[in-house]
């Protein structure tokens, strides 16, 4: 039999057939009279026997004290010997060794996201995609799948020639390092915003990142591309200079994940796949998959009206990014056997759609694997500012670094903030969970209109109200109770503690965390809103605690 409640009676209330004829819901607040709501999963149960049968059976069965039937309403108490067993499980600890294991078990992931340009900071945009991934990543952990955390870095295209130009512009290409406490990745990212500004790219062109996608394709001969073509020809000084910009952009976005509580298991570039872009292109030519204008840019004709024309080759031969991410995709290792998932931002949708086409066209060819990847896309809106889109070469673009900081000011400049810090179990994971946990609960191909001060609004802000929670510790109440199995409240945290298998179970069919997003959420809304006895504040705190490793938000202790 399951140990879960909701697994265990869903099996007994198949009455001995093939699927249930009663679903048990837990209530959304505490009830005196029952802990579980019996629905029906047939019409007419009043009148249909083995739907009654089912109700007898669950009615005997000895995690259930009692069914009560009021009209159409059915309920069901359960026992004070399994609220008191489990409850105490549950705050020993014995219920979180890895009770969830077997959900995912055998099941092997390669999930990507990060994927950022090795030409600037981190923005409140790529926290989104930070924030999906981190939770779908510990989630399918938590259901006892084996998760390698990828990314895969753009360090070669248009962007990076801008990045290593605005470097040489400010003077200070030639030093080793830069000065103490000078994060790298923002000497850099400023570098490249000024160069985009003043350079020839943006002309004629919306700066958003949509717009990216094409600004790459156009020939300047400027320096930017100047500096980008001596790297792909062997220059030495030049291949020094980028090594150098790219270092220094990784090194501090690794200070800037590492704030997060965000690692990665492995890492590529899109520079380690060149060959494989220069043996797809000759394949699609060869092929007539591919074709050549007359300038010597190479494009797919994809036959759709949301990308008529997808360019892989500028004139010049530099791949574009849809020829690298088609290179990555269709040659990436490790591949073999998992479920590879790739979280990125709505705008790629188009490119997905026609590179998933291409991928086809060429593996019939007899080119790349014989399974396309990756198996799944997770699209999320765009985060704007005051209603503005954020793009990199904007030097207002809010950077995660200053919203981190923002967000430790505020903690400390206010005093019931500064005493959820002092009261917090784990203070250090304080900063993710707010950051992090505001994006988990919003629908994620919906586009964000973003502010600082949303982190901090109660009942708002699922990272928020977790961390207030987590530090919530009330005195109790007067009225206590002589056995925690007596309270209402107790019951209830017991019960809602057996929900996150179901919520977890859904984030590993549906690659999908908002529905353990928004339990979390209720449960520390619910937990704060009075003083709790301690027998209630043990299993609440237990049951966040699990929640808040399933979705990244806290790691184990």
């Amino acid at each position: 039999m399951a140990s879960n409640l909701f697994d265990h009676l869903d099996e007994v209330a198949t009455g001995g057939g093939e699927r249930p004829l009663w679903a048990a819901r837990a209530p959304y607040q505490p009830q005196s009279r029952f802990d579980l709501m019996l629905v029906p999963c047939v019409k007419g149960w009043e009148e249909d026997a083995a739907a009654l049968a089912a109700l007898e059976t669950i009615e005997a069965d000895p995690w259930v004290g009692e069914v009560e039937r009021a009209g159409k309403q059915v309920s069901a108490k359960l026992s004070d010997a399994w609220i008191e067993g489990t409850g105490a499980a549950l705050v020993s600890g014995e219920a979180v060794e890895s009770p969830h294991a077997d959900l995912a078990a055998g099941r092997r992931f390669a999930l990507n996201f990060w994927d950022a340009n090795s030409t600037k900071a981190l923005h409140i945009g790529h926290l989104r995609n930070l924030a999906l991934g981190n939770a779908l990543g510990s989630a399918l952990t938590e259901a006892g799948g084996k998760v390698e955390r990828r990314s895969i870095i753009c360090d070669v295209g248009r962007s990076m020639g801008e990045a290593m130009a605005g470097v040489v512009k400010s003077g200070r290409h030639t030093q080793s390092s830069l000065e103490s406490g000078e994060k790298s990745d923002h000497f850099v990212g400023a570098c490249y915003a000024e160069y985009v500004k003043s350079g020839p790219s943006l002309t004629g062109r919306d700066d958003n990142p949509a717009s990216s996608l094409t600004r790459e394709v156009d020939v300047h001969n400027d320096s930017a591309d100047a500096l980008l073509q001596r790297v792909l020809d062997g220059d030495q000084a030049a291949i020094e200079l980028w090594s150098k910009t790219r270092a220094w952009v990784i090194t501090g976005q690794r200070k800037t994940l590492a704030r997060l509580g965000i690692s990665f298991d492995r890492v590529f570039f899109e520079s380690d796949f060149l060959p494989e872009v220069a043996e797809l292109s000759n394949l699609g030519l060869q092929e007539g998959m591919l074709q050549r204008r007359p300038d010597g840019a190479v494009i797919y004709l994809t036959d759709r009206e949301e990308l008529e024309e997808m360019p892989l080759l500028r004139a010049d031969g530099l791949p574009t990014q849809h020829m690298r991410a088609l290179a990555y995709w269709m040659s990436a290792p490790g591949l073999e056997g998992t479920t590879s998932i790739q979280v990125c931002g709505l705008e790629w949708v188009a490119h997905v759609t026609c590179r998933r086409q291409l991928m086809d066209e060429m593996m019939a060819k007899g080119a790349g694997a014989e399974i396309n990847h990756p198996a799944h896309d997770i699209f999320h809106g765009m985060v704007s500012k005051q209603s503005e889109s954020v793009s990199s070469s904007k030097r207002n673009a809010l950077l995660i670094d200053e919203l981190a900081e923002w967000i430790e000011a505020a903690m400390e400049g206010e005093e019931e903030r500064s005493a959820v810090r002092q009261r917090h179990p784990a203070a250090e994971a304080i900063v993710p969970q707010v950051a992090l946990g505001y994006f988990l609960m919003h629908t994620n191909t919906k586009p964000l209109d973003f502010e600082p001060e949303k982190l901090l609004r109660e009942e708002q802000s699922l990272g928020w109200d977790l961390a207030r929670a987590r530090a919530h510790n009330g005195a109790g109440s007067a009225a206590s109770v002589a056995e925690p199995a007596e309270d209402p409240d107790y019951r209830f945290a017991v019960v809602q503690s057996e929900m996150y298998r179901r919520h977890l179970k859904q984030a590993v069919e549906r690659l999908d965390v908002s529905p353990l997003a928004r339990y979390v959420a209720h449960l520390s809304r619910w937990y704060l809103e009075a003083d709790r006895e301690p027998h209630v504040q043990e299993a609440t705190q237990a049951a966040l605690a699990q929640g808040a490793r399933g979705l990244g938000l806290e790691t184990s202790r």
